[in-house]
């Protein structure tokens, strides 16, 4: 005697609706997967830069100045090698090196695995924007303002070009920023609200 078998499957409307809820939860989850990734590399970037300026305020201690590792505005990243580690991107010594302010070659910084690129020659956020500014108190009145040398400089995002923290009116006080040095660069990328600002 042949026993008879009952094949089981989906019906299509059954189908449809698996389909349908995995959709669902896609579109709630990948949003908030990205809103996490760009505030895990907003609070990084902030990190990254408070770590600088900290780098920056004992360089300034030893020496009595801070080091112009931004002579366009732009960090230089020979410069901030050089200046803050004691050690060029090549790794040789600038001690007595007439040519670098950090003539004792100290280091004030050591360069991490997230501060370069993958090429290792260029400084980097936790975005990957190689375009960072920084301001400094030049005249040491305690406030970065319009009375200091340079002005702040637009720095290129991923979607927008030339962010410039004073278009964003809450961004830069009238009265200047209360820090000796300061640093900025793009975020995401898309507008000037994505800006992370050392200072804020």
């Amino acid at each position: 005697m042949a026993s008879s078998r009952l094949i089981r499957a989906f019906s299509l409307i059954e189908l449809l609706t698996v389909i349908a809820i995995v959709a669902i939860l896609l579109a709630i989850i990948v949003p908030t997967v990205g809103e996490a990734r760009d505030s895990a590399n907003r609070a990084a970037t902030k990190a990254q830069f408070n770590q600088w300026a900290a780098a920056m305020e004992l360089y300034r201690q030893e020496y009595g100045f801070y080091p112009d590792i931004a002579p366009n505005g732009l960090i230089d990243t020979d410069r901030f090698a050089a200046e803050l580690t004691g050690r060029t991107l090549t790794g040789t010594s600038v001690q007595g090196n007439e040519n670098w302010g950090n003539t004792k070659g100290l280091g004030f910084y050591a360069l991490m695995a997230g501060d370069l690129d993958e090429s290792g020659n260029d400084l980097v956020d936790a975005f990957g924007n190689a375009e960072i500014a920084m301001r400094r108190d030049t005249n040491r009145d305690g406030r970065i303002n319009g009375s200091d040398t340079r002005s702040w400089v637009g720095v290129d995002g991923a979607e927008a070009s030339s962010l410039n923290p004073t278009s964003l009116p809450e961004a830069v006080p009238i009265n200047g920023v209360r820090a000796g040095v300061v640093f900025y660069s793009a975020g995401r990328g898309r507008d000037e609200t994505d800006l992370v600002l050392s200072w804020k």
